[in-house]
């Protein structure tokens, strides 16, 4: 059981090491405030499945599962509620790729400001290799680049 967890912890370890943030050198996107809200993207995952979880995070347990030639970029998003914050409603996000074709999430955003910081968890379901290049919020476009760990 030791051998077992070791090798877990080590396989998290080198998983951040590999992160394409810090071997390329690049830093971290500074966040965006956006109707006395702060954005900033937290990373990008890629999966065969997807939790479909409302934004801040609540119940919904639905879970989505790829297609044969298809995947999910799942994009967090760490987001603040700021002191000037009202209750506006958002747009969903949006995902582009580096070929300007657009994809959609089914995550919504609810009740935003019940909890002073969340992070969310938007999947979109791409082809498989499609380099990303940004997410929308509402009128606000954060940079994937640097969290995309397609091969060139």
């Amino acid at each position: 059981m030791k051998r077992v967890l070791a090798c877990v912890a080590l396989a998290g370890f080198s998983v951040a090491l590999s992160s394409p943030v810090q071997s390329q050198g690049q830093a971290t996107p500074a966040p965006v405030t956006h109707k006395g809200l702060e954005m900033a993207v937290a990373g990008v995952e890629r999966a065969p499945n997807a939790g479909l979880t409302d934004c801040p995070p609540g119940a919904n347990t639905v879970r989505a599962m790829s297609k044969p030639g298809e995947g999910f970029a799942i994009v967090t998003v760490r987001m603040k509620v700021l002191p000037g914050y009202k209750p506006v409603p958002l747009r969903r996000p949006v995902l582009t790729d580096t070929a300007g074709k657009t994809y959609n999430t089914a995550v919504s955003f609810v009740d935003i400001g019940k909890v002073p910081e969340f992070s969310c968890a938007f999947p979109f379901r791409i082809p498989d290799g499609t380099r990303l290049k940004s997410v929308q919020i509402d009128t606000v476009s954060l940079d994937l680049v640097p969290f995309d760990t397609t091969p060139r």
